[in-house]
């Protein structure tokens, strides 16, 4: 009776799982939509921070009215912004602009909650703080486009603003989703999945109901009992006919199988002889290896898929803005005179739109289809514009970069947008190591092994053991603001160069990064 209530308590315990297990999923892919569907909006109310009509405005202090330009490119985000509002440094609204029906009259009805999101507006130029734009997003628009796919029935989708319990979607149960693993509604335990976001803030829920999930575990539970006592009471006659070293034997293999039934693929059993007893546990130690191999082969290639994936959207809501911004730099070329002010800040931002458009691009096909464009390159080249690209992090940090190429030319076949990109975003993790007094990051180059390696040593506080074994691991981070996404992306474009990257830490002394890529046959 104590084996059968303990059979049925791991039968509980195992849809349980799958439960946790199905709520994570559809949470994930529901962030990741969520997230895409942001930074495509985000991109275009940063446009409306970078109007020169709006800097003009709050440095001039003269209107209280929008610009006509500011009115346009609101009017273009589709609704998606309910309302914008321009404040100077003084923290005094200059002007504020609202959704209006084909009336002319603002909307008011309907219940579309908002999520307050606030910019800084700043000189082009100088950096300078000049004022603060406040949109108020509409919550629903960042929602998938066909829904939210509930994982089981029950199943209840909560959004919330960080930090606040307040609802922003209709339903009789959002008010019941309170952070945590699980509650009680109803008598009922609930489940949850939970994801707090800090751009956009929210706050992401996903609930169901336990009962109706493990009532057929419960049903399996009670058929297998008498399976189970049947198996026992044929083990039982079987062991009396045994000799002790076969019933021994025999125990460490159910001990294993049981241990494996529970997810412990790393169970062995210890081959005591070439008998058939003994023939039977290398037969299980072999596919135990192989189902654990199997499984995580399984994993990877989901999670490589899926950052496929969003690695495609994301690229795709980027290039839209920056066709434009490419469009405006080229018209405001042909309108400034050569030597004026601001012709050489436009001739930059063009050429850094441009180098973007490509990364953009390298990135959407080496997302479909895992394979770069490849010339001889001097590495040179790109590891310097990626330092350059990385000056104002490092600033933020409060680092120190010291930069030692040496002075061998480096020589490689590969995308030079591509590696700019791995070394910039290795760069970036690097600073943000370091503890809140900065630190110093050293990156070296040199010749071995037929290839280049690069290194990068920062004296932060290095990782764990455990993190080191997930760095590269899809959705992985170790800051709340992370993505996960980066390193991931940054392997599979060193391997798609027919390189290696690898990494080496201890906690409280530091991490070095090294990227080695062979020579160019050229």
């Amino acid at each position: 009776m104590k084996t059968t209530m303990s059979f049925r308590a791991r039968i509980s315990r195992s849809g349980e799982r799958l439960l946790r297990s199905s709520l994570q999923k559809s949470l994930d892919e529901t962030v990741s939509q969520i997230v895409s569907r942001w930074y495509g909006l985000r991109s275009e109310i940063l446009f409306l921070t970078e109007l020169p009509e709006v800097l003009d405005a709050l440095q001039d202090g003269s209107t209280s009215e929008a610009p006509a330009g500011f009115i346009r490119v609101f009017e273009g985000l589709d609704g998606s912004v309910k309302t914008a509002t321009v404040t100077n440094l003084a923290d005094v609204e200059r002007w504020r602009v609202s959704q209006v029906d084909p009336r002319g009259d603002m909307l008011t009805t309907g219940f579309e909650p908002t999520v307050p999101v606030s910019f800084d507006i700043r000189e082009k130029l100088s950096g300078r703080l000049e004022g603060s734009l406040t949109v108020e997003i509409v919550a629903t628009r960042l929602l998938p486009a066909g829904g939210v796919v509930p994982p089981v029935a029950g199943t209840v989708f909560g959004l919330f603003a960080a930090g606040s319990d307040l609802p922003l979607l209709p339903g009789p149960l959002q008010h019941r989703l309170p952070s945590g693993s699980e509650f009680t509604s109803g008598g009922d335990r609930w489940l949850t999945a939970e994801r707090i976001l800090e751009d956009p803030p929210l706050r992401i829920v996903l609930a169901a109901p336990l009962t109706p999930f493990v009532q057929p575990f419960q049903g399996a539970a009670r058929r297998g009992a008498g399976l189970v006592l049947l198996v026992t009471l044929v083990g039982l006659a079987l062991a009396a006919l045994l000799t002790s070293r076969l019933t021994r034997s025999l125990r460490a293999l159910s001990t294993a199988a049981e241990a494996v039934s529970d997810g412990e693929l790393g169970r062995r059993v210890e081959v005591s002889g070439s008998d058939e007893v003994g023939r039977v546990a290398d037969a299980f130690n072999t596919m135990t290896e192989n189902l654990d191999r199997t499984m995580r082969e399984l994993a990877n290639k989901e999670s490589l898929a899926a950052v496929g994936q969003f690695a495609a959207a994301l690229a795709h809501e980027v290039r839209n803005p920056l066709t434009a911004i490419r469009v405006d730099l080229q018209i405001a070329e042909d309108e400034l005179a050569e030597g004026s002010p601001g012709s050489e800040a436009q001739k930059r931002a063009l050429q850094e739109v441009m180098r973007l458009n490509e990364t953009v691009s390298d990135t959407l096909r080496l997302a479909r289809s895992g394979a770069l464009g490849s010339s001889p390159i001097n590495l040179n080249e790109p590891v310097r514009a990626a330092v350059a690209a990385a000056g104002p992090i490092f600033k933020h940090h409060r680092a120190r970069l010291e930069v030692d190429l040496g002075p061998t030319t480096l020589n490689v076949n590969g995308d030079s947008g591509a590696l700019e990109q791995v070394f910039l975003n290795l760069l970036q993790n690097a600073a943000q190591a370091l503890g809140p007094d900065g630190g110093n990051v050293t990156l070296t180059g040199s010749a071995e092994n037929g290839g280049i390696a690069i290194s990068l040593q920062d004296d932060g506080a290095g990782m764990t053991a455990e993190v080191m074994e997930q760095v590269f691991e899809p959705l992985f981070s170790t800051r709340p603001e992370g993505t996960g996404l980066g390193l991931t992306i940054a392997r599979r474009i060193v391997d798609a160069h027919g390189g290696e990257i690898s990494f080496e830490s201890t906690p409280g002394s530091g991490t070095l990064v090294r990227v080695w890529l062979p020579l160019s046959s050229v």
